[in-house]
């Protein structure tokens, strides 16, 4: 799978448990990410776009706070809370009461591709037909598409 994205595609790996995260790791991620127990649990919590230029905020959907509107459940759960410097945190979110966290949706760049990971409730999402889920998620799937001669500076 590390070929597949060094050699321009891209890799989404939705949520994992620590314990089975911990020990299959360096198989299925370029970089060291560690993952918590940390979990966004009222679906209508507090959502901030901390990177709002990044194209999966930007492309092809533009991303706004309206799309967390309608989230059946959950935000999401098991939100690394440590990462390497390679990846950026996309958005911010947290449960009243609670810390924000900003471990729900990684990227980086590997090789000529890309390699995300989500703790986002897609699985919830998706099948709920929630719009902004499907918008977010197509922009997942998109990135790299508009410049495909594109490169970036990554250890892959």
């Amino acid at each position: 799978l590390m070929e597949y994205v060094k050699n321009g595609g891209t890799m989404i790996v939705q949520y994992n448990t620590a314990g089975r995260w911990d020990s299959a790791y360096k198989e299925i991620a370029p970089y060291p990410l560690k993952l918590s127990r940390d979990r966004v649990t009222d679906e209508n919590s507090k959502v901030e776009i901390i990177s709002p230029e990044h194209p999966l905020i930007t492309n092809p959907n533009a991303i706004s706070l309206k799309d967390f509107e309608g989230w059946v459940q959950e935000r999401g759960l098991y939100f690394p809370n440590e990462w390497d410097p390679a990846f950026t945190a996309v958005l911010s979110m947290q449960d009243e009461g609670y810390d924000a966290t900003e471990g729900s949706l990684l990227v980086a760049p590997f090789g000529k591709g890309y390699y995300i990971y989500t703790g986002l409730s897609f699985f919830r999402e998706l099948p709920a037909g929630v719009s902004g889920a499907y918008k977010l998620f197509a922009n997942m799937l998109s990135i790299g598409k508009d410049n495909p001669e594109e490169t970036h500076d990554s250890k892959g």
